[in-house]
C-alpha cells in the first residue's frame, strides 16, 4: 500500500476522533494529553492487533487474492460504517451536544455493583460526570473508537501493508485530532450531524475500491 493510501487511511480510521473531540468540547469536558494519549494508544494496539490478524491470513492465501480480499473487506466495513452511522441519525436535526448514545456491550463489575457501558456515541464516556476523562474512562474510550477500526485494519493487514506502519499513523493523528476538537468545539459554529458523521465510513468504502481496481 502505498504512502498516500496510508495517510488517508489513517485520518479514515482517526475521524471518529475528532468527532468525539467536538463533542466533549461543546459539553465541557475537559480531555488532558495523558487521556488523549491513553485513547490514541488503546485504539493504534486494537488496530494493530487486528492487521497482525489480516497479514496471518494473507500468508495463507496467493498474494493477488489476499490483497483483493483486504480491499474487499475496507470497502465493506466503509459501507456498513455509512449505513448504520446514516441509519441512525435520519437527518434529525439535534442540537449540538445532545447526541444519542448507542450501547456497544456492557461490563458489569457485580462485587462491586459497577456497570460500565462503551458507547458509540463517544461523548458519554464520562461515566463519572467530572468534567474531565480520567484513565480509565479514556481507556474504554479508546476500545470505544477503535471498534470500527477492527474489520478495516483485518483487510488492511491483508492488503500487505505493515502492522507497525498504520497504527502508529491513526495513533498519532487520533492524539492529535481528539486534542484539537476538544479545543476547537467552542470557537466553531457546528450542528454534528450524521451526515459529516459517516465521512471516514466513505472514506474507508473509496480506498478499498481504490485498491481493488488498482
Amino acid at each position: 500500500m502505498d504512502s498516500v493510501s496510508l495517510v488517508l487511511l489513517a485520518a479514515a480510521l482517526s475521524l471518529d476522533a475528532l468527532m468525539a473531540g467536538l463533542l466533549y468540547g461543546l459539553r465541557g469536558i475537559r480531555v488532558s494529553p495523558g487521556a488523549a494519549a491513553i485513547v490514541s494508544g488503546a485504539t493504534a494496539l486494537l488496530l494493530g492487533a487486528a492487521m497482525g490478524a489480516g497479514a496471518f491470513l494473507a500468508a495463507r492465501l496467493p498474494p493477488a487474492a489476499a490483497e483483493q480480499a483486504g480491499a474487499a473487506i475496507l470497502a465493506a466495513t466503509g459501507l456498513w460504517i455509512t449505513a448504520q452511522t446514516l441509519r441512525s441519525h435520519p437527518g434529525v436535526r439535534r442540537r449540538a451536544g445532545e447526541p444519542t448514545p448507542r450501547r456497544v456491550w456492557r461490563l458489569r463489575l457485580g462485587s462491586f455493583g459497577i456497570v460500565v457501558e462503551i458507547l458509540r456515541e463517544p461523548s458519554v464516556a464520562d461515566l463519572d460526570r467530572s468534567g474531565h476523562i480520567n484513565p480509565t474512562e479514556a481507556l474504554l474510550l479508546g476500545v470505544a473508537l477503535a471498534l470500527d477500526s477492527v474489520a478495516a485494519g483485518l483487510g488492511a493487514g491483508m492488503t500487505g501493508l505493515s502492522p507497525l506502519g498504520l497504527p502508529l499513523a491513526a495513533g498519532v493523528t487520533s492524539f492529535a485530532l481528539l486534542s484539537a476538537g476538544s479545543r476547537l468545539a467552542g470557537h466553531l459554529p457546528l450542528r454534528l450531524g450524521g451526515r459529516w458523521a459517516a465521512l471516514h465510513g466513505v472514506m474507508l468504502a473509496l480506498l478499498g475500491l481504490y485498491r481493488m481496481m488498482r
